[in-house]
């Protein structure tokens, strides 16, 4: 069972955060797959249609000696292709926003009313379609709120940077909007609170343990980089050797069909935005934990539990 109701420290952010997933990781992610399995097939699918034209056109660019190295033909007659690969995949990946942020405050709701219950896909989906105008809502004044506050931040934190503790700043600004902004969702779905005291009540409890919580927070940002970096960089590998080797030309494509060095490709590059998708829970869950060790210091949620526990064997 996941103690979810406790006062953290720096170290336990991070350790609690891995703790979570040894002990609810595989229930985690398999609803989090069910429930987004069609919006992220589609993401896939939208943008392996992508992948595949611009590298035809890449390709097609490098790889012919004469003058004309711009296939116009291939480009006109795939033009609503194109069009609808890029429609499809910003109205998906604004849903899949929505879903990836909001679905870890969800869990960990459920999780905090009854730590010995796990989380079923059914209670979550209701709750999302329950408070899916709100989340609507919150996407549009976040990104005009969160936009003018971080434009001006960073553009002080720009000029700063000519001294050494401009860039200091400008190193702990980006996992401070991260956080911030999550925990803003956290006190908007699970207090039910407005979005500009959501967003308030997200600024004090990060500036209340500011060095403990942006720490973790840059940490995790850290190990989500590097493990999303090594699984990122295989396409790219891949791509490197096959222009060396001369695995792909424009010639491939003479008759009209697409190689297994292309397939093979898109898969690999649409599996690494998957997992790179998934590594960025951690930091979701890890800023659950701030907003969870928060409302122990101030509601004594373990302590009222344990009084009454004790109460039910009298």
């Amino acid at each position: 069972m996941f103690q979810l109701f406790k006062i953290r420290a720096f170290g336990e952010y991070i350790s609690d955060t891995f703790t979570f997933l040894k002990l609810q990781g595989k229930n985690y992610f398999k609803n989090y797959l069910k429930f987004a399995f069609i919006a992220l097939l589609l993401l896939l699918v939208s943008l392996s249609i992508l992948g595949t034209f611009y590298f035809r056109v890449f390709s097609t660019m490098i790889g012919s000696t004469g003058g004309e190295t711009f296939d116009n033909a291939f480009v006109s007659e795939n033009g609503l292709m194109l069009g609808i690969g890029f429609i499809a995949v910003i109205l998906i990946a604004l849903y899949l926003s929505i879903l990836n942020y909001c679905y870890p405050v969800y869990y960990l709701h459920l999780l905090g009313k009854n730590s010995k219950e796990i989380p079923q896909l059914k209670s979550i989906h209701e709750l999302f379609k329950k408070d899916f105008g709100r989340l609507l809502l919150f996407g549009l004044l976040s990104v005009i709120i969160f936009g003018i506050v971080g434009i001006i931040a960073f553009a002080i934190a720009a000029v700063l940077s000519f001294v050494i503790i401009g860039i200091f700043i400008f190193i702990l600004l980006v996992p401070f909007f991260i956080t911030w902004y999550s925990l803003t969702l956290y006190y908007y779905i699970d207090k039910k609170q407005g979005f500009f005291d959501a967003f308030k009540h997200g600024f004090y409890t990060i500036t209340n343990n500011f060095w403990n919580i942006v720490g973790a927070s840059l940490c995790m940002l850290i190990i989500v980089y590097v493990m999303s970096m090594i699984v990122t960089m295989i396409p790219y590998m891949i791509t490197i050797i096959g222009v060396i080797f001369g695995t792909q030309t424009a010639d491939s494509y003479a008759d009209g069909t697409i190689s297994v060095f292309v397939v093979l490709m898109v898969i690999i590059y649409c599996f690494s935005i998957l997992v790179g998708m998934l590594l960025n829970h951690l930091l979701l869950i890890q800023t659950g934990l701030v907003y969870y060790s928060e409302r122990e210091k101030l509601e004594y949620n373990t302590m009222q539990q344990s009084i009454d526990d004790i109460g039910k064997y009298e």
